[in-house]
């Protein structure tokens, strides 16, 4: 059994990754407890609503990480290449190198979605535009940025679960080296 978690912060990290395990619905509140090492009294009283509300929880919680991951990246100072670098560095990190499922994906099913109504819509949305943004910061037209920015979160998306698939990081990691060219130059 993990060691106790001493804060609800420590908690909701612990939620996370069991969700990323597990998935939602095979996330029972024995596999939560044993993952956060708190009973389940504890846990209610971190979470009053059970599991609906560790998952809001979790679901904020990795707002903070994907806003900090890229979106602060792409927003700050320096050339857009080095931005863009460092937008990809976060998105290892967010992800394990690959190693971690995608927690967006994880909100558009079954019962993870009606505790997070809107969330991966909103969260592929921002991405989707903050893609789109660089991509036309480098010269591309709206619509073509638009479309290199579709292109660019279709093969994250693609290259997590491939990596996943093959238990290597690699997919994962080569696509993320090849994240600034795409949106710089579109191939």
């Amino acid at each position: 059994m993990p060691a106790i978690k001493s804060s609800r912060a420590e908690a909701v990290e612990a939620i996370m990754r069991e969700f990323r395990n597990s998935g939602y619905d095979a996330a029972s509140l024995a596999r939560l407890s044993a993952a956060t090492g708190l009973g389940k009294s504890s846990l209610y009283h971190y979470f009053p609503n059970g599991k609906e509300d560790m998952a809001k929880a979790a679901a904020a919680r990795a707002v903070e990480l994907v806003v900090e991951a890229v979106f602060e990246p792409l927003t700050g100072a320096g050339n857009l290449k080095a931005r863009l670098q460092k937008t990809a560095a976060g998105l290892s990190k967010f992800y394990n190198g690959g190693k971690a499922s995608c927690l967006v994906d994880l909100f558009t099913i079954g019962e993870a979605e009606a505790a997070t109504p809107g969330l991966a819509k909103a969260m592929a949305e921002a991405l989707l535009r903050a893609f789109a943004g660089a991509a036309e910061e480098a010269g591309h037209p709206k619509k073509q940025a638009k479309d290199i920015a579709e292109r660019a979160v279709i093969e994250i998306e693609g290259a997590l679960v491939l990596s996943r698939a093959l238990r290597s990081t690699r997919p994962f990691q080569h696509m993320l080296a090849r994240l600034p060219a795409l949106l710089l130059t579109g191939a």
